[in-house]
């Protein structure tokens, strides 16, 4: 029904049972109405009202089941308004990031952000660190957190965290002579390699138990116990916990993470989320 303006002249008229005050209502006359009325009842082939001299007014059935379509479709039209002036004044930053980090890193820091800067839209798209960049160079995104892709001019911060062995809430140690079993991402040979260089390193050796294409995968594996990982140590959050070396597992080495964004000056509410993710990897670091 494209006449949202005669659908504002049967609803009112269908609450007030009254063409004249319907015609008050809205300001206009009642021949005015009347013709509202009709042009929809020449539309939908069916009498809306049921009216005539000497008789009360009263909405017919197919006026009555009429009038709840006619209420949504007005609705939806408010809404669809509202929500494209509030879109044209609301700022958007579009975060590009991996799984793993919008899992662990940055619940607190959108919600602080939320706080600080509540008119301002979060999008998130989550992909691989070396997809992200393209996704930044190509201007799909407007800033990129993720693990270090090397010194490059948008390059706005780099932070050192500790890799750990990480474990679900499941495990129950091993013995320091057994195999470690491991999960990895399918496509996780960075991390996998600093595993295995560790246990080579220590005398011990471990095992692809397991692998998924998906970071919620391998919690799922390491929640049910079945396998270790390594992780960044700001990303390990509760059920999971970090294995020490009273289990017998090697030291690992550090990785870096970093934020990318566009090329030129940020605008302030970048700034801004910029600067919480820096503050959070600080924290959880720490």
């Amino acid at each position: 029904m494209r006449d949202l303006n005669a659908l504002e002249s049967f609803v009112i008229a269908a609450e007030t049972l009254n063409f004249s005050e319907a015609a008050a209502r809205r300001h206009t006359v009642q021949s005015a109405v009347s013709a509202h009325v009709r042009k929809l009842e020449e539309e939908l082939a069916c009498v809306l009202f049921s009216r005539g001299r000497g008789r009360t007014m009263q909405l017919t059935p197919e006026g009555a089941s009429f009038l709840v379509y006619a209420r949504r479709i007005l609705g939806l039209s408010d809404e669809a308004v509202k929500a494209l002036r509030s879109a044209r004044g609301r700022r958007t930053i579009r975060l590009g990031t991996t799984v793993t980090l919008a899992l662990s890193v940055l619940p607190r820091t959108l919600r602080d952000f939320a706080q600080i800067t509540p008119d301002v839209q979060i999008q998130i798209q989550c992909a691989r660190s070396d997809a992200l960049l393209a996704m930044l160079e190509a201007g799909e995104i407007d800033l990129a957190f993720m693990m270090d892709q090397g010194r490059r001019p948008t390059r706005d911060f780099v932070e050192s965290t500790n890799l750990v062995w990480v474990a679900g809430p499941r495990f129950e140690g091993l013995p320091k002579t057994a195999d470690v079993p491991l999960v990895f991402l399918t496509d996780g040979r960075d991390l996998r390699s600093y595993a295995f260089e560790a246990l080579d390193r220590a005398g011990r050796n471990g095992f692809l138990a397991h692998l998924s294409p998906h970071p919620i995968g391998v919690r799922a594996i390491l929640q049910a116990g079945l396998a270790l990982t390594v992780m960044p140590q700001v990303t390990v959050d509760a059920p999971l916990q970090v294995l020490d070396e009273a289990q017998g597992l090697p030291r690992l080495k550090s990785v870096a993470l970093s934020l990318y964004r566009t090329i030129g000056a940020p605008p302030p509410e970048q700034v801004t989320l910029i600067d919480l993710i820096r503050e959070q990897l600080t924290a959880k670091e720490g």
